[in-house]
């Protein structure tokens, strides 16, 4: 045996030991599950949207105006190689309507839509465990029933979904007002 072959043979037998002895360890302690949000600003206030209910964050997108019975819905825009609804997130979450809002969330959900804002702050990770149900103050709203705890306190946490279902009566609720069934 050469010694080039003696020193593979040594590196071989060395690498089979370090694979086996792997399995004999513990394991190392699994990151516990989190959520991955979005920290927006709405009539002044904090709220988060899930970040798998979001298809693409957009800022100072032009909207076409279109007449609407909905005083909600702002314009289209087109995003993504789509036309999408635009809805102004105050009135739906019980505010009055912002001025011009900044932001654009498309939602993902079967039709398109988009949801605007006055501010995005940041991305969020959080254990799940810091998910609760809403305070009982925000529990009535048919689009926040649920909030999370954060470094501001517990904030709401929007359903984007559960607007879409409201807006577009695709779902239980007909009027995101009155959270009607």
């Amino acid at each position: 045996m050469t010694a080039t072959e003696s020193e593979l043979s040594r590196r071989a037998a060395q690498l089979a030991r370090d694979f086996d002895a792997a399995f004999t360890r513990a394991h190392a302690g699994e990151r516990p599950p989190e959520l991955e949000l979005l920290l927006i600003r709405v009539a002044e206030r904090r709220y988060l949207l899930r970040l798998g209910q979001v298809l693409s964050v957009q800022a100072d997108r032009k909207l076409v105006p279109v007449p609407s019975p909905r005083s909600e819905l702002l314009g289209l825009v087109a995003m993504r190689g789509m036309v999408c609804p635009v809805y102004d997130l105050a009135p739906l979450l019980g505010h009055p309507p912002e001025p011009g809002p900044r932001w654009l969330a498309q939602v993902q959900s079967p039709g398109p839509f988009a949801v605007a804002f006055q501010g995005f702050e940041r991305h969020l990770r959080l254990p799940v465990a810091a998910l609760a149900s809403a305070p009982a103050a925000d529990s009535a709203h048919p689009f926040t029933r649920e909030s999370a705890k954060t470094e501001h306190g517990p904030l709401p946490l929007v359903d984007l979904q559960a607007i879409f279902e409201g807006v577009t009566g695709r779902g239980g609720v007909t009027d995101p007002r009155e959270g009607r069934r």
